[in-house]
Protein backbone atom coordinates (compact mmCIF):
# COMPACT_ATOMS: atom_id res chain seq x y z
CA UNK A 1 0.00 0.00 0.00
CA UNK A 2 1.43 3.55 -1.10
CA UNK A 3 1.18 6.09 1.08
CA UNK A 4 0.22 9.64 -0.27
CA UNK A 5 0.34 13.01 1.53
CA UNK A 6 -1.92 13.85 3.77
CA UNK A 7 -3.21 17.02 1.90
CA UNK A 8 -4.31 14.86 -0.65
CA UNK A 9 -8.17 14.64 -2.10
CA UNK A 10 -9.58 12.51 -4.53
CA UNK A 11 -11.16 14.27 -7.22
CA UNK A 12 -14.81 13.38 -7.07
CA UNK A 13 -16.64 15.81 -9.18
CA UNK A 14 -16.84 16.00 -12.56
CA UNK A 15 -17.48 20.01 -12.30
CA UNK A 16 -14.27 20.43 -10.28
CA UNK A 17 -11.64 19.83 -13.54
CA UNK A 18 -9.66 22.25 -14.42
CA UNK A 19 -10.34 24.40 -17.76
CA UNK A 20 -8.45 26.23 -19.63
CA UNK A 21 -9.06 29.87 -21.58
CA UNK A 22 -12.63 30.53 -23.01
CA UNK A 23 -13.79 27.18 -20.92
CA UNK A 24 -12.00 24.65 -23.23
CA UNK A 25 -11.42 21.30 -21.64
CA UNK A 26 -7.70 20.10 -21.56
CA UNK A 27 -6.34 20.77 -25.49
CA UNK A 28 -2.88 18.56 -26.21
CA UNK A 29 -0.34 20.68 -24.32
CA UNK A 30 2.12 19.44 -26.73
CA UNK A 31 0.53 22.02 -29.46
CA UNK A 32 1.30 25.05 -27.33
CA UNK A 33 4.93 24.62 -27.81
CA UNK A 34 4.64 24.95 -31.66
CA UNK A 35 5.61 28.06 -33.21
CA UNK A 36 2.29 28.63 -34.87
CA UNK A 37 0.25 27.88 -31.86
CA UNK A 38 -2.01 30.64 -32.58
CA UNK A 39 -3.18 29.86 -36.35
CA UNK A 40 -3.47 26.19 -34.26
CA UNK A 41 -6.07 27.53 -31.87
CA UNK A 42 -7.89 29.58 -34.15
CA UNK A 43 -8.20 26.10 -36.90
CA UNK A 44 -9.08 24.14 -33.97
CA UNK A 45 -12.41 25.82 -33.11
CA UNK A 46 -13.11 26.17 -36.69
CA UNK A 47 -12.51 22.70 -38.06
CA UNK A 48 -14.19 21.36 -34.73
CA UNK A 49 -17.68 23.60 -34.90
CA UNK A 50 -17.49 22.41 -39.09
CA UNK A 51 -17.31 18.57 -37.62
CA UNK A 52 -20.24 19.21 -35.34
CA UNK A 53 -22.57 20.93 -38.28
CA UNK A 54 -21.99 18.23 -40.71
CA UNK A 55 -22.41 15.38 -37.77
CA UNK A 56 -25.43 17.05 -37.08
CA UNK A 57 -26.40 17.59 -41.32
CA UNK A 58 -25.53 13.86 -42.01
CA UNK A 59 -27.88 12.38 -38.93
CA UNK A 60 -31.15 15.15 -39.84
CA UNK A 61 -30.67 14.66 -43.41
CA UNK A 62 -30.61 11.23 -42.46
CA UNK A 63 -27.84 10.22 -45.30
CA UNK A 64 -25.63 8.27 -42.92
CA UNK A 65 -23.34 6.63 -45.96
CA UNK A 66 -20.64 8.36 -46.18
CA UNK A 67 -20.99 11.58 -43.83
CA UNK A 68 -21.64 9.79 -40.14
CA UNK A 69 -18.44 7.54 -40.46
CA UNK A 70 -16.75 10.33 -42.22
CA UNK A 71 -17.11 13.15 -39.89
CA UNK A 72 -16.99 10.85 -36.93
CA UNK A 73 -13.33 9.69 -38.09
CA UNK A 74 -12.52 13.45 -37.99
CA UNK A 75 -13.65 13.84 -34.95
CA UNK A 76 -11.65 11.47 -33.28
CA UNK A 77 -8.22 12.51 -35.61
CA UNK A 78 -9.61 16.05 -34.39
CA UNK A 79 -9.28 14.84 -30.87
CA UNK A 80 -6.19 12.64 -31.42
CA UNK A 81 -4.12 16.04 -32.54
CA UNK A 82 -6.19 18.78 -30.27
CA UNK A 83 -7.03 16.76 -27.63
CA UNK A 84 -10.15 17.70 -25.91
CA UNK A 85 -10.27 21.17 -27.24
CA UNK A 86 -14.17 21.91 -26.76
CA UNK A 87 -15.96 23.01 -23.47
CA UNK A 88 -17.69 20.83 -21.30
CA UNK A 89 -21.19 21.24 -22.81
CA UNK A 90 -20.10 20.32 -25.92
CA UNK A 91 -18.71 17.33 -24.31
CA UNK A 92 -21.99 15.87 -23.15
CA UNK A 93 -23.31 17.41 -26.16
CA UNK A 94 -21.22 14.72 -28.34
CA UNK A 95 -21.74 11.89 -25.59
CA UNK A 96 -25.69 12.49 -26.00
CA UNK A 97 -25.39 12.70 -29.49
CA UNK A 98 -23.93 9.28 -30.00
CA UNK A 99 -26.20 7.91 -27.90
CA UNK A 100 -29.33 8.87 -29.40
CA UNK A 101 -27.43 7.38 -32.76
CA UNK A 102 -28.17 4.08 -30.95
CA UNK A 103 -31.63 4.64 -30.99
CA UNK A 104 -32.10 4.31 -34.31
CA UNK A 105 -33.96 0.92 -35.52
CA UNK A 106 -32.25 -1.05 -37.76
CA UNK A 107 -29.23 0.40 -37.61
CA UNK A 108 -26.40 -0.83 -39.66
CA UNK A 109 -23.61 -2.74 -37.41
CA UNK A 110 -20.89 -0.44 -38.76
CA UNK A 111 -22.57 2.75 -37.34
CA UNK A 112 -23.15 0.80 -34.24
CA UNK A 113 -19.55 -0.02 -33.58
CA UNK A 114 -18.66 4.19 -35.12
CA UNK A 115 -21.06 5.00 -32.49
CA UNK A 116 -19.33 2.49 -29.48
CA UNK A 117 -15.58 3.98 -30.45
CA UNK A 118 -16.04 7.25 -29.94
CA UNK A 119 -18.20 7.13 -26.44
CA UNK A 120 -15.21 4.93 -25.53
CA UNK A 121 -13.05 7.86 -26.78
CA UNK A 122 -15.13 10.49 -25.03
CA UNK A 123 -15.79 8.68 -21.85
CA UNK A 124 -12.17 7.83 -21.09
CA UNK A 125 -11.87 11.19 -20.70
CA UNK A 126 -14.97 11.13 -18.00
CA UNK A 127 -13.38 8.77 -16.33
CA UNK A 128 -9.68 9.77 -15.97
CA UNK A 129 -10.66 12.81 -14.86
CA UNK A 130 -13.63 12.50 -12.00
Amino acid sequence: MGSYPIDYKWRSDADEQVTLDDGLQEPNIYNKYLPFYESIKQYGSKYFNEILENLSRTIQLGEFHPGFITWSDALEQFISIHGFYFTKIDHIKLINFYISILSIDDLNYLYVKTCFDMLMKLMRFVFLHS
